[in-house]
């Protein structure tokens, strides 16, 4: 049995999904190879049954020849020995016996054949059955395989792409941040500068003993005297 079939319907479902946007995922795709495998391999059983139904069935004929034969045998040795007697009668019996299961052994020869000739058909198809899973197997291994390294090289793509999509972004946040710092850093530096020269307490000293520290630094400040020093 072909499997053209088969592929031509997962072709049309790749078609199908390109036409629609909608992106097979890999782990549908090796699910739905995976079940047209087993279907083939329940065939395939169904096939290999067959065959054993059919080879039971000839070798019940052939029994059954062997013993219409010995029959036959047995018959013919009868109406020779009549023959030998004299006994018309038993002999014309014998022979008679002897004619109908010759009969009967013609059809179930002519059985025999038709069996044989099936048996052989299906064996040869069973074959050719299995021949065609093993290579669909391997098709489908290599496909599914093909499939994930082609959704990781996609996962990848897609992440290189988002990254350069939102580097100007970063860029841009990264700058933001640098001039806030330097914003930050400013400010700070003012108010120590501030709280160093009393104009702003510094932290746990109150307002009086900001301008105390700073009269006081006024006052050893050179030879020039101390500074103005304004509210």
């Amino acid at each position: 049995m072909a499997d053209g079939g088969l592929w031509a319907r997962l072709r049309g479902l790749f078609r199908s999904r390109a036409a629609g946007g909608d992106r097979l995922d890999v782990d549908e795709l090796r699910d739905r190879l995976d079940e047209a495998y087993r279907s083939q391999s329940r065939l395939l059983s169904q096939v290999r049954r067959g065959v054993a139904d059919v080879a039971t069935s000839r070798k019940r004929v052939e029994i059954q020849l062997a013993s219409l034969r010995r029959q036959i045998e047995t018959a013919g040795q009868e109406a020779r020995g009549a023959v030998d007697r004299g006994d018309d009668d038993a002999a014309r019996r014998a022979l008679e016996r002897q004619v109908t299961l010759e009969k009967a052994a013609g059809e179930l020869e002519s059985r025999h054949a038709k069996l044989r000739s099936e048996e052989e058909r299906l064996t040869d198809s069973a074959a050719a059955i299995e021949r065609q899973i093993e290579d669909f197997r391997l098709r489908k291994d290599t496909l599914a395989a093909r499939a994930s390294a082609a959704q990781a090289r996609s996962e990848i793509q897609q992440a290189t792409a988002g990254i350069g999509a939102t580097a100007g972004e970063v860029g841009r946040l990264m700058a933001e941040a640098e001039r806030h710092t330097r914003e930050l850093e400013a400010t700070a530096d003012a108010v120590d500068e501030l709280m160093d020269e009393g104009l702003i307490a510094r932290p746990g000293e109150s307002q009086e003993e900001a301008l105390l520290r700073r009269f006081d630094e006024a006052l050893e400040g050179g030879a020039d005297g101390p500074h103005q020093i304004s509210q």
